[in-house]
Formats: structure tokens, C-alpha cells, sequence
């Protein structure tokens, strides 16, 4: 009797081994140790596409979308793109003095709009058009007032790369300095008797910082020269001269 009770024992103990071995075999273990025993947290299946338009300066630029197997989670690299708008305010201290008769007057309340859209040629170089109302004010001349208009065009260099490849990711910095070289054309007007108007030929340069808010937005705080080569900058016509502008400059920049 005793020898049969452990035959039936040894039988029940390889059924038992035998079936946990048949629902649970090797292969799958290997499976899971490679991939992880939960997928949706030890392992991510990330699609990268990184295509750079064609001509692209370096071919710097990535339009990449990167999706997980589950859930919504996603990076967007800036593609070749961006519009700017904002305003600055003219530092009268540094700026060229209105003439009126044998009297200067120093720029006050003196501002300036801008609109831009800029197109990034790689990491390092973009370029932009842009347009600028600005409108002056005079110290002791409250009722006193000048606007000028123009478009131009500015070549900007990003002092730090600002997309960075680690293997198959591509990051975005978030703060780049960057400076600027371009030139714009327009009218100005000073109002009153014996304002001066005409044309204008403005050379510029500009150095600032741009800090990303988010993958797409970013601001741009900037200072900016602007050379106006005008007939006369006040109310006394003399020859063509050259008036020193000097802004501060604070825009947002959206990039599509």
C-alpha cells in the first residue's frame, strides 16, 4: 500500500509540473523578458520620420512626429516656418535728436510695431521679412509727432545649435542666442510745418535671446540698430544724413 501511495503522488506532481509547463513556455518567457512583462510601460514603439526639406542648408531641418504604441503622447520638431509679432520701445538717450530750427529734441514715447515671417534654413541660419510702423515722440514737444514705415529683410545666425540629434531623438533647445544683419526700405513723416518727409534706406542689426515656451512658441527679446539714411530727420531740411535708431525689442514667435 505505501509503495502505490507514491506512485500516485510522483503522478499528480508530473501532471502538475507538465501542465505548467505547457501553458507557460519558454519562448514566451524569452518574449517577455525582451520586451518587457507590461508593454504599455517597460517598452515604447516610437515612429520617426526625419526628412529634411530638399535644398535645406545642412539639411538641419527635421519634421519629425513621434507617436507611442498607446496614448496620444507626441513631439513636434519645428518644420521650415514662423510668423512674429510684437512691439519695442526706442531708447531716446541712445537715438539721433530731432532738429527743429537750432534746437535738438530727444526722442520720447517713441515705439515701434512689428510683423514678420521668417523661414528657418537650418539650425544656425534663418531669414525673415518684416514690416515696422514706428511712431516718435519729442521731449518738450507734446503735440509733436513723426511716423516711419518700412519693410525689410534680416539674415539671423542662432549662436547655438538649436536642433539637436542623440541617436533617433531630436530636441529643441530652449534658450538660443542668436544676432542679425538685413536692411529696410520706407517713408517717414514728420508732422507739422516745415516737417520733413520722403524715403528712407534703414541697414540694421540685431542681437537678442529667444526663450520656447513651447515646442512651437517662443519670444524674442532683442536689441535692434536701425540706420535711417533720410533728407532730414526733424523739421529743418538739410542734406541726406543719418539718424541712429536704437530699439528694445520684445515679439513672439510662432512656428508652423
Amino acid at each position: 500500500m505505501k509503495y502505490i501511495s507514491s506512485f500516485v503522488a510522483l503522478g499528480v506532481m508530473a501532471a502538475t509540473m507538465g501542465g505548467a509547463s505547457a501553458a507557460y513556455d519558454s519562448k514566451k518567457f524569452r518574449a517577455e523578458i525582451l520586451e518587457g512583462v507590461d508593454v504599455n510601460v517597460a517598452r515604447v514603439t516610437v515612429d520617426v520620420v526625419d526628412d529634411a526639406p530638399a535644398g535645406a542648408l545642412g539639411s538641419e531641418i527635421y519634421s519629425g512626429r513621434h507617436t507611442a504604441a498607446d496614448g496620444d503622447l507626441g513631439l513636434y520638431i519645428p518644420t521650415t516656418m514662423y510668423v512674429r509679432g510684437g512691439a519695442g520701445l526706442t531708447l531716446g538717450f541712445a537715438s539721433t535728436r530731432a532738429t527743429y530750427g537750432a534746437t535738438k529734441y530727444e526722442l520720447t514715447d517713441t515705439y515701434a510695431i512689428q510683423l514678420g515671417l521668417g523661414w528657418n534654413l537650418s539650425s544656425y541660419v534663418r531669414t525673415e521679412l518684416d514690416f515696422q510702423n514706428i511712431t516718435f515722440g519729442f521731449s518738450d514737444l507734446d503735440d509733436a509727432r513723426a511716423y516711419a514705415r518700412s519693410a525689410g529683410a534680416t539674415l539671423y545666425f542662432d549662436l547655438l545649435r538649436r536642433w539637436v540629434r542623440t541617436g533617433d531623438i531630436t530636441r529643441q533647445r530652449r534658450l538660443v542666442p542668436f544676432i542679425g544683419f538685413g536692411v529696410g526700405a520706407g517713408t517717414y513723416e514728420f508732422q507739422g510745418p516745415g516737417g520733413n518727409d520722403g524715403l528712407m534706406i534703414t541697414p540694421r542689426a540685431v542681437a537678442g535671446l529667444n526663450v520656447m515656451i513651447t515646442d512651437l512658441i517662443g519670444v524674442d527679446l532683442a536689441w535692434q540698430y536701425q540706420m535711417h539714411i533720410v533728407d532730414g530727420f526733424g523739421w529743418t531740411s538739410d542734406n541726406t544724413r543719418i539718424a541712429n535708431m536704437n530699439n528694445i525689442m520684445l515679439t513672439m514667435r510662432a512656428n508652423f
